[in-house]
């Protein structure tokens, strides 16, 4: 999972080259010195919407993540400061890449999926005063979910004057969230198992928009892409 409860869970620049300048010998005798063309490599983008399809293209890839291109991506996104966007505050987000801890994380669930079936992990945000939350983690084709619930709320700097449990119309990435997880449940093989999981926490959005969203917490970073899993129908 993303946030952090209680045991729960650069900039690239293009450069100009400029080849040096041969020497041309007209009739084997004067030498005369040729400008020659200056070959320019494209400058990267460093538009946000441009930064985060390809984001979303990267974690996505059938042929492997390029992580350190990832991480650039990620900072690039972090420095623009965009305006945040409700949408990535909203619905269903899972794990596709993640580093630090949370790397483990992503392993351990490569290798059940290897034995047993897809697996993956990701929040339900719905917004509120406060917003809820609720973390969840299938595992064996969904024969196995653990989900955890609390509630988040914008930190001072990034809330609304009006209503400190919504984000500022005005705000920019990053967004700070302090989250406060108040139960936790494990479902499998038809039967239902409360959690005693409860507790603090925060996070960052670093970006968000309706095709990924770039999560920070003390476990790491994770970028996530919307998600068709179903919450339980007595979920909390």
């Amino acid at each position: 999972m993303i946030m952090n409860t209680t045991k729960m869970y650069a900039s690239t620049r293009a450069t100009l080259a400029a080849p040096s300048c041969p020497r041309v010998v007209r009739g084997g005798t004067t030498p005369r010195r040729v400008r020659a063309t200056r070959g320019v490599v494209p400058r990267a983008s460093t538009e946000p919407r441009e930064l985060a399809a390809e984001l979303a293209s990267l974690v996505q890839s059938e042929g492997g993540t390029d992580d350190a291109r990832v991480l650039t991506v990620i900072g690039q996104l972090e420095a623009v400061g965009a305006p945040a966007d409700p949408r990535a505050l909203e619905g269903a987000y899972e794990v596709a890449w993640s580093e630090g801890t949370m790397a483990w994380r992503a392993l351990v669930a490569k290798a059940v999926q290897a034995i047993a079936g897809r697996s993956r992990a990701g929040q339900w945000f719905t917004p509120g005063s406060p917003g809820e939350a609720l973390n969840f983690a299938e595992l064996f084709d969904g024969k196995c979910v653990i989900t955890a619930w609390g509630v988040f709320r914008p930190k001072p700097e990034c809330a609304d004057a009006a209503d400190d449990d919504k984000v500022a119309s005005d705000a920019t990435y990053p967004l700070g969230f302090d989250v406060q997880i108040s139960g936790g449940d494990l479902r499998a093989f038809g039967k239902r198992w409360e959690l005693p999981i409860c507790g603090p926490g925060e996070f960052e959005v670093l970006y968000g928009d309706e095709r990924v969203r770039v999560f920070r917490s003390s476990g790491g970073v994770a970028v996530q892409v919307p998600s068709d899993w179903e919450r339980p129908s007595d979920a909390q």
